[in-house]
């Protein structure tokens, strides 16, 4: 997201601009790009908030939910890994043993490592002693929490993994987990209002901006929008900023009825929305001008990273985009979702990875159910205590893990110290690229395995709004840009209201406002665009994305009398360079590879002692993903 420079803004009232005060104040000194010498003035608090100190040495205060600005992975937590892939450097690997034998060390303090802990203690007919190593500040792995403050009200948002989707559908292990921890997905149906913005007469909507159609305004999104009537999807394409023949273009995929591949068998079909891509598919097959192939280009970036035209058709196909419906594919292409999207808590699932905690180390997060959790406050402090049999040690980068004669040596670098631990068992539920630098003992054929994947980055921001008055006059509660933004999906948040916390009641109060954005590249592959976008997010600062968040609401909702500089309380930004799992997308991929048939599978073999567990080893980006490895793994090792 662009970068900061002073915006000059017109006196309400008056024709003469004016420079307007920041109500939000910089915030790239929270991400600790200013550390080196200056962080030997930092007081304790400061630099524990940097991740300079280990999780034993943090106080009361040390609470990470509640910074903004640049969080996820922020700077001091991948250094040392990108030393070791990147540079090649080596670590020292202390002589004597600096901490106790452990019965199991997990790498990875995210869902898939969490659960990996409870499973191997749950599991075993005898007390055991758990050691979980983290790089980052917080626990969860994606799914963070962030807490933000508006007009005194403390607002709770999501900062990457974002609901439990489809619960029927998890495995006999993943759901007794979260009854296990007292999570009751069917309370949901409770707690989630699912007609707050139908009541309100509230839709979707498609942003187009003025820098690439010439105007701003915005329209019904008729990708988003089921229920939507003739005359209202004549309408909305009457409205779109595109010539007239591309309006009736548009109309006629829209509508559907026409098999754009006819003449080909099922089996040819498949074959070639494999090898095509979906922009190819519009422009080929169903003669849609290039005005068109750009208001869908972006249009599906939350699920798969990049746009369209690295992206095949097939996908497209699997979801129903406009122009597939017609295709004569088989029915399980087209199945509908069988059970609605409502099963969110308010911090998304951060909230299973603090139920985890809560398990885990009980001192550490208060509560004893699903609906206090979501206001209880963990105490970080109590996360690495010395009594405790599970101890969870954040702002710590393994850097080696080696199988020795009777068990396995851990190396983790913490402020820049190495520390050695020894365990019985170790599983790795960390970033799976990582794995090859960090043992030495993963064979070649393992290692390129492992290597055919990677990760799809994306940033989550949480925008803590004073009001969400604009939105109401304008009629839309979510917006899709095609345009000139970085931010391209955006909607208020969820309406879910439990235990203690209540969701905004009025468009006078305060919300989260969440946003994704995807760091495209044009013209590559979307492995080529994962690997290029992780690059440039990396170096873009908390003012590249404040200005275009600032440039993009004051287009959108200006005219409807929001003032970003004055609405926004808070901003943070969850920044994922390593995001979600790849589940082979793209184009020209073996079709028979899935979650269940992969490079994958050779790629998560077992390495004596040592298990893999992490929702790459399952090809699978979503949170039963990762319990399910954690269950494989911890299961390796007691076999053993």
């Amino acid at each position: 997201m662009p970068e900061n420079k002073p915006r000059q803004t017109l006196c309400r009232g008056g024709s003469h601009p004016m420079q307007k005060p920041r109500l939000l104040s910089r915030r790239d000194f929270v991400s600790g790009v200013a550390l080196g010498a200056t962080a030997l003035q930092m007081s304790p608090l400061e630099a524990a908030i940097q991740g300079l100190l280990p999780s034993s040495a943090i106080g009361p205060e040390y609470y990470p939910p509640g910074l903004t600005g640049l969080r996820g992975s922020i700077k001091g937590s991948f250094e040392v890994a990108h030393a070791l892939a990147r540079e090649g450097k080596s670590f020292s690997v202390p002589k004597q043993q600096t901490e106790k034998t452990y019965d199991l060390v997990v790498v990875g303090a995210g869902i898939s490592g969490l659960s990996a802990a409870k499973f191997f203690r749950d599991q075993r007919q005898e007390s055991s002693s758990i050691l979980v190593l983290d790089n980052h500040d917080d626990f969860g792995g994606h799914a963070r929490r962030n807490e933000l403050q508006a007009d005194g009200e403390t607002l709770i948002g999501f900062g990457g993994s974002q609901t439990i989707d489809s619960p029927s559908n998890y495995s006999a292990v993943a759901r007794q987990l979260l009854k296990d921890l007292t999570i009751d997905v069917d309370r949901f149906h409770d707690y989630f209002d699912q007609t707050f913005f139908q009541r309100r007469n509230m839709g979707a909507g498609i942003y187009f901006d003025a820098a690439t159609y010439g105007e701003s305004k915005i329209v019904a999104n008729p990708l988003s929008s089921d229920d939507m009537s003739e005359s209202q999807l004549l309408a909305a394409l009457q409205d779109m900023p595109i010539p007239s023949a591309d309006r009736d273009a548009f109309l006629r995929l829209l509508a559907g009825g026409a098999d754009y591949l006819q003449g080909m068998t099922t089996a040819e079909k498949e074959t070639r929305l494999r090898n095509i891509s979906y922009l190819e598919f519009l422009k080929a097959h169903a003669g849609m001008p290039e005005s068109v192939q750009d208001i869908l280009r972006d249009s599906f970036l939350p699920m798969i990273g990049v746009g369209w035209e690295a992206a095949s058709a097939w996908e497209a196909a699997q979801y129903g985009f406009p122009g597939t419906g017609d295709l004569g594919l088989s029915d399980e292409q087209h199945a509908e979702r069988e059970e609605p999207y409502i099963h969110h808590f308010p911090d998304g699932n951060a909230s299973i990875a603090r139920a985890l905690v809560r398990d885990l180390v009980p001192r550490a997060m208060p509560g004893s159910n699903m609906e206090d959790l979501v206001t209880a406050r963990a105490n970080y402090a109590a996360l690495d205590e010395t009594d405790s049999s599970v101890r969870i040690r954040l702002n710590s980068t393994v850097v080696r893990v080696q199988n020795t004669s009777d068990g396995v040596d851990v190396t983790y670098v913490n402020k820049g110290n190495s520390y050695r631990v020894r365990a019985k068992h170790v599983v790795m539920a960390c970033y799976n690229a990582i794995i090859p630098y960090v043992c030495p003992e993963v064979l070649p054929a393992q290692a390129e395995a492992i290597r055919y994947a990677t990760k799809i980055p994306f940033v989550i921001g949480s925008f803590a709004s004073r009001n969400w008055q604009a939105c109401a006059e304008a009629g839309f509660y979510k917006m899709y840009t095609p345009g000139d933004a970085m931010f391209q999906s955006l909607h208020l948040d969820f309406p879910v209201s439990m235990g203690d916390y209540r969701y905004s009641h009025s468009p006078d109060t305060p919300l989260v406002v969440s946003a994704w954005y995807s760091p495209t590249e044009r013209g590559l592959t979307n492995m080529q665009q994962y690997k290029a976008g992780r690059a440039k997010m990396l170096q873009m600062s908390y003012t590249d994305f404040e200005d275009d968040i600032f440039k993009h609401f004051d287009g959108m909702l200006g005219p409807h009398g929001f003032d970003p500089e004055r609405d926004f309380a808070a901003i943070t930004l969850n920044r994922w360079p390593h995001g979600y799992a790849y589940e082979f997308e793209g184009i020209g991929v073996p079709a028979q590879y899935d979650r269940y048939n992969g490079p994958h599978i050779a790629g998560r073999a077992q390495i004596g002692r040592i298990s893999i567990a992490n929702s790459d080893s399952e090809a699978y980006a979503y949170v039963d993903g990762a319990i399910d490895a954690a269950y494989r793994a911890v299961n390796e090792q007691l076999k053993g």
